[in-house]
């Protein structure tokens, strides 16, 4: 993967703002700027997210056709391959783009990412229709964000990252709104929110769907299922791609021995930890860390 410095560096040979770490992009987004998504040189390190304005586009996105117009929101996950299929000649758009690390090593973000990313991001479709009020208000926030940006304030990244917990935030409420009207049962929706509320709280230590289940009074089966039909996703989807996360977040941000790390996040051994993240990443613990 490719973080956005070195991907926009690559692509354009100059930085995009002076004294630009690479750690946000905010960019309009119009016909050209949108088909030259296809020139990259590969997968992004980054969050990003694409608020359609006017007109229509359609994406290849993880191995299926995405198609996404006027006030659609787009949320891409940091690794994932893109491509641009078409796209029609008055098309417009918003994009917010964040680093992955800065996304995960940054509390406030952090924590922001659990609770609210999740949902966003593990949606069997990765694409939120967004009220006109609710789409003014959230590109709102991202030209706030793209004023600081390029900005002397010596407080830039701080007040950048607070602008983008309170985007992730809002998206969040939107979501939950959506999903509580979505036409399932209330009880498999109530059962689903309370799935995520729990997460957070409990997966560094606990990786099985077993002890979820006890703790919301269900059968596996029963919370399997309807976290399934909620989402599109599994229960050890959901479990294993915040052990995911926070594997990286220690990697990356400390000097953790990669045992360290493995017994930090609750595995019995750092074979196990090194063929869980492997799995997941294509890559060792160790390897990874290398290429950093």
């Amino acid at each position: 993967m490719y973080a956005i410095l070195d991907t926009w560096m690559g692509e354009y040979g100059k930085a995009h703002y002076p004294d630009w770490k690479g750690l946000f992009l905010i960019l309009e987004i119009d016909r050209e700027t949108n088909l030259r998504t296809n020139s990259l040189p590969g997968t992004v390190a980054a969050y990003g997210f694409t608020i359609v304005l006017r007109g229509r586009s359609t994406l290849f996105y993880s191995g299926r056709e995405i198609t996404i117009e006027r006030n659609h929101l787009f949320a891409y996950m940091p690794g994932f391959p893109i491509s641009v299929r078409d796209v029609s000649e008055d098309y417009a758009g918003l994009c917010l783009v964040a680093d992955e690390s800065f996304t995960v090593e940054t509390p406030s973000i952090r924590n922001a990412v659990r609770s609210a990313l999740l949902p966003i991001f593990e949606m069997h479709q990765p694409v939120v229709g967004l009220s006109s009020d609710e789409s003014a208000r959230l590109c709102s926030l991202i030209r706030m964000a793209g004023d600081y940006l390029v900005s002397e304030n010596p407080l830039r990244e701080e007040m950048l990252g607070h602008l983008y917990s309170i985007f992730l935030m809002d998206l969040s409420s939107i979501l939950s709104k959506q999903t509580k009207h979505s036409g399932f049962g209330k009880r498999t929706e109530d059962l689903f929110m309370n799935f995520m509320d729990l997460l957070p709280e409990h997966f560094v230590r606990e990786h099985g769907i077993e002890f979820y289940a006890d703790a919301l009074n269900v059968t596996p089966t029963y919370l399997s299922r309807a976290v399934r039909q909620v989402s599109g996703r599994t229960v050890m989807e959901y479990i294993n791609r915040l052990l995911l996360m926070e594997a990286i977040w220690l990697l990356e941000s400390t000097d953790l021995s990669i045992d360290e790390i493995a017994e930090r996040i609750n595995y019995a051994d750092s074979t196990t930890f090194g063929r869980f993240f492997f799995r997941m990443k294509g890559v060792t613990p160790r390897e990874y860390r290398k290429s950093l």
